[in-house]
């Protein structure tokens, strides 16, 4: 059964901005993107880099290890490991295909943002 948990002010983020956020075990990514705000894991899911020391352009979010990229309105896949070597990259998408991001429904209640968790 899902669960909205509260993770902040709305004012905690301005437009293009994201940061980490823990909500109990779960490490999460919270951006804020015209005004919207996207949860999504907060762990690279190839291999578990902290996505908000990355890079977020609009909606893509670039992971800081090995530029993966991801959309935040439905966490596709877009770049699977681009700076890896050729080689390397084709031996790492052959053991670890590309994965999607988990995300998670956000909503604003009188100034604070919910997350909603499962």
């Amino acid at each position: 059964m899902a669960e909205w948990r509260a993770v902040g002010t709305e004012a905690m983020l301005g437009d293009g901005e994201m940061t980490e956020v823990k909500v109990d075990d779960a490490v999460l990514l919270l951006a804020r993107v015209e005004g919207q705000y996207y949860a999504a894991q907060g762990l690279c899911p190839h291999m578990r880099a902290h996505l908000a020391r990355g890079k977020l352009d609009e909606f893509v979010v670039t992971c800081p290890a090995h530029k993966s990229q991801f959309d935040l309105r439905g966490g596709h896949s877009l770049e699977w490991t681009p700076k890896l070597p050729r080689l390397a990259r084709r031996m790492a998408q052959a053991f670890q295909p590309a994965q999607d991001l988990r995300t998670y429904g956000t909503r604003v209640i009188d100034g604070q943002v919910w997350v909603e968790m499962d």
